[in-house]
């Protein structure tokens, strides 16, 4: 009996993904509207529940880490290529925005906080890599990074490296600044850590404008190459992803990671579009 109720538990726990959210530092927060009810069916995944029981069987092996999907090959130089990228996360909406993104065949980026990466969360950074996502790096706390030391700069970029390493198996190539802020010290650490500093054309505002119509038209508003900036914290962004995904389907996009949109990058530039 009390084997059926924890695995009656871990399979609601998948389905719901709530978790608590770590506030970002400098971020304002406002009221948040009440998440939709979504039609689309929820994602299972066989691996991840194993992945779970393997946690609380004493002696069980944990499930080998996901296989991330082949590279693709897309000629964004011949095709429509849009790039959305969600920061701050993963959190409790991570899995809305995962979910909506699969019904579209869509692949974006995420640039993850480390701090955010927990025992309740990691499952989502797994999904990211087994769905074909990119993941980037976005500090371990949102910490300005021009403002850090030599050292405090380092261990920022290191820590939230080794998270996502140990959460996925995947080694990250980019990052972004938080707050876009950047400086020579920037450029000189994320050269010799091998990531690419990524920026964007299009910031939709989302952390400001909690208005699903407002961050809509934003987003719509990319042009092929755009690489667009939206966060997976807030509710009101799931909410617009479904009428912004359909009028970017309705003008021919095709939703490609940073990495697809750019064709390869080059440690501590400082990438904006396409």
């Amino acid at each position: 009996m009390r084997i059926g109720s924890v695995l009656l538990s871990l399979l609601l726990l998948g389905g719901c993904g709530q978790v608590r959210t770590v506030p970002v530092s400098g971020e304002r927060h406002g009221p948040e509207a009440p998440l939709p009810r979504f039609g689309t069916p929820r994602h299972f995944d066989a691996d991840l529940l194993r992945f779970r029981l393997a946690g609380i069987q004493r002696g069980a092996a944990r499930p080998r880490l996901p296989a991330v999907p082949p590279p693709r090959h897309i000629d964004c130089r011949q095709r429509k290529c849009v790039a959305l990228t969600f920061d701050d996360g993963p959190a409790e909406y991570t899995g809305h925005v995962l979910d909506l993104l699969a019904a579209h065949h869509a692949r974006a980026t995420f640039f993850l906080l480390g701090q955010m990466i927990t025992n309740e969360t990691q499952d989502f950074v797994r999904r990211m890599a087994a769905e074909g996502h990119e993941i980037g790096n976005h500090s371990w706390d949102h910490a300005s990074l021009p403002g850090l030391s030599s050292d405090a700069l380092r261990r920022e970029l290191d820590r939230t490296q080794e998270a996502v390493q140990k959460a996925s198996g995947v080694t990250m190539r980019l990052m972004r600044p938080p707050y876009g802020a950047t400086s020579k010290a920037v450029d000189d650490e994320t050269k010799q850590t091998g990531l690419a500093q990524i920026l964007w054309a299009v910031d939709t505002l989302d952390w400001l404008n909690r208005n699903p119509t407002v961050i809509t038209q934003r987003s719509a508003a990319a042009k092929p190459g755009d690489i667009v900036l939206m966060h997976d914290i807030h509710p009101t962004t799931v909410q617009a992803l479904p009428r912004l995904l359909d009028e970017l389907d309705r003008k021919g996009f095709t939703y490609v990671t940073v990495s697809e949109l750019l064709g390869g990058t080059t440690p501590g530039k400082k990438y904006t579009n396409r």
